[in-house]
């Protein structure tokens, strides 16, 4: 990611905490909403900026719907766009969130490609 993608994530966001909606100033570091751990790509459309407690808090949980809605409503008019399998797990069937999300992963194929 570029120094750019964290300024218009960073104006996108108002200046505030991704979680806690707090400002963050020079406290601010990067989450992946779909942690790596998980196949989470490293691209601004899976990343936001967040205080590093709150990032800490929300650990390798999955990004809530209510989550994804205010990226969704963050990056309407962004260059930094939405990762698709984060779109695929707000519209997953309650209980099959990871399958929506590894077939999601899956069907972008390896990065790059």
């Amino acid at each position: 990611m570029t120094r750019e993608d964290y300024q218009l994530m960073d104006i996108s966001q108002g200046g505030l905490c991704f979680y806690c909606g707090k400002p963050m100033g020079a406290a601010a570091t990067d989450d992946h909403l779909i942690p790596r751990a998980y196949g989470g790509a490293d691209l601004p459309g899976n990343v936001v900026l967040a205080h590093r407690r709150c990032n800490q808090l929300k650990g390798d949980r999955l990004p809530t719907v209510d989550e994804i809605d205010r990226l969704v409503a963050q990056r309407r008019r962004s260059r930094l766009g939405i990762w698709p399998p984060l779109l695929a797990l707000r519209d997953a069937e309650p209980g099959g969130e990871w399958v929506a999300v590894a077939r999601a992963i899956a069907d972008l194929g390896p990065p790059g490609a």
